[in-house]
């Protein structure tokens, strides 16, 4: 599976979770983009690949096809991918009942632990691993306060498949050369 679609199905199986758990219309963008467009104004959660690691070794398989009249070759590669999402939410000390920008993270990773998002994930080939404790450092922002940006790691199970058309050898020639 490659990188986009697997980050457009982890967004939109998140997107699909936020309702049940109380975060709806929350933000998921993709992290560090060639553009920069700022920081979004409200809550938002950003995701990013962390990076692969092959997993075993290839599976090939050849399968004879006689309508074409050749061999399908397939490569099969197991991967582990590492994602990270991290959250933003600016705090206001006068509103108690908003959520933090942890709140949001914590919520995120019960949207990914739960079953409609395995079942969703199991059906389209790739399974959830495990999901990392939640991080909350902080920084200095732009206004001057302190703002906190936790982030999580989570990894997913996927198969990179590969497949190409081998010709099959109609004849072969052999010459006997004695020596």
């Amino acid at each position: 599976m490659l990188d986009n679609q697997l980050i457009a199905i982890i967004i939109s199986t998140i997107i699909a979770g936020e309702a049940t758990a109380g975060i709806s219309n929350t933000p998921i963008k993709q992290a560090f983009q060639p553009t920069n467009q700022g920081v979004n104004v409200k809550p938002t959660a950003y995701i990013f690949k962390v990076g692969d690691r092959r997993v075993g070794f290839p599976y090939r398989n050849d399968t004879y096809d006689s309508i074409a009249g050749a061999f399908d070759h397939e490569e099969l590669q197991q991967y582990e991918t590492t994602f990270q999402i991290s959250a933003l939410s600016t705090q206001n000390p006068a509103n108690t009942t908003q959520y933090t920008a942890s709140d949001i993270l914590n919520l995120i990773a019960y949207i990914l632990q739960s079953d409609m998002t395995i079942n969703s994930l199991i059906a389209q080939g790739i399974g959830i691993l495990r999901i990392e404790s939640i991080r909350n450092p902080y920084f200095f922002d732009d206004r001057e306060r302190n703002e906190a940006l936790p982030s999580l790691d989570f990894t997913l199970t996927h198969k990179q498949i590969i497949t190409s058309s081998v010709p099959v050898v109609i004849t072969a020639d052999y010459n006997i050369i004695p020596i």
